[in-house]
């Protein structure tokens, strides 16, 4: 992915003399549009390379959200470990929802992430729990977090600095959550707005789980309506190495399926997860009315007032109110 957050070369006419001078207005250039945001939405609003992380590593927080094991054969040299669980929350049966805000204050604590601090978050290139991080942070208001595009095995395919001691943690306090967006979405926001013409439900789950062939929950199928574009076509291959494709690919392929800026999207998988990769590639793309659904099919399709879909079949269930 071609990463516009980096500068360009600079010419200079003793380039021998005033190479490190140079350098140093790039990186410092370089981290003064992460700090102050692009005016435009744009991918790399969501997602950095490699690259741009190896040129700023020293001023983020790295974040690697793989199971416990793989970090301790192997993670980003200076990268800390935080194990999904310690941000996927249940409550009242439903699992994988988001932390409130005292959670999350107390988890960003334990790890010594301020409001100020830059987070770029991995796990596998195939991987969308990093996506999941990310979404949690910036649905909770901390705007500098990012997704590293490509995963670990993009870092360290490009023999870029990697570790097997963990990295030392020092927790602080006084992380305070001030502010939220209006990115998440509830069972009963999705009920009252089932046919609505201007709301979109994006499943992006696997195909069979969306036709019903494939059930991972009380029941199969897929909410009424809804749409399905499976979240591993926003992605591409690249030398073995999964990315994110370009803006205009994205365009095309989301515009096929009637998923267009000009209507609310709500996206939805599992449990959530999936779903984060979708929402943050919509945000990348200006799309302005983006919400995920993080109790997701799971909570759906256990809860039997729910209206599900089958081919040829819809189930007729009650109305609940939200």
């Amino acid at each position: 992915m071609n990463n516009t957050k980096e500068v360009g070369n600079v010419g200079v006419p003793e380039e021998a003399v005033m190479k490190k001078v140079v350098g140093s207005l790039i990186f410092g250039f370089t981290l003064l549009i992460v700090f102050a945001g692009p005016a435009a939405a744009d991918l790399t609003d969501y997602f950095v390379s490699a690259e741009w992380l190896s040129e700023t590593k020293d001023n983020v927080t790295v974040v690697d959200v793989r199971i416990g094991p793989k970090y301790l054969l192997g993670h980003i040299d200076g990268a800390i470990h935080i194990d999904k669980t310690q941000f996927l929350k249940k409550r009242e049966g439903v699992k994988s929802l988001v932390p409130d805000a005292r959670e999350l204050a107390r988890l960003l604590d334990r790890y010594g992430i301020g409001k100020d601090t830059v987070v770029v978050a991995y796990a596998e290139h195939t991987n969308p729990y990093s996506a999941r991080f990310v979404w949690m942070l910036r649905y909770h208001g901390h705007e500098k977090s990012y997704v590293l595009d490509g995963g670990y095995e993009k870092w360290a395919g490009e023999k870029r600095p990697v570790a097997i001691l963990p990295t030392k943690v020092t927790a602080k306090k006084g992380y305070r959550v001030t502010s939220s967006q209006d990115i998440r979405a509830g069972a009963g926001y999705i009920y009252t707005r089932l046919h609505n013409p201007s709301v979109v439900i994006w499943d992006t789950r696997r195909p069979g789980e969306y036709n019903g062939t494939e059930v991972r929950a009380d029941r199969g199928g897929h909410i009424p309506g809804s749409v399905h574009l499976n979240w591993v076509d926003l992605q591409k291959d690249v030398d073995g190495i999964k990315v994110v494709k370009s803006e205009d690919e994205i365009r095309e392929l989301l515009a096929s399926k009637g998923i267009v800026p000009g209507n609310e999207i709500v996206a939805h998988c599992q449990t959530g997860i999936r779903s984060s990769y979708a929402t943050l590639v919509l945000k990348g793309l200006g799309y302005e009315n983006v919400k995920n659904y993080d109790g997701s099919w799971i909570e759906w399709a256990n809860n039997t007032s729910l209206p599900i879909e089958l081919p040829g079949k819809l189930a007729q269930t009650e109305k609940i109110t939200e």
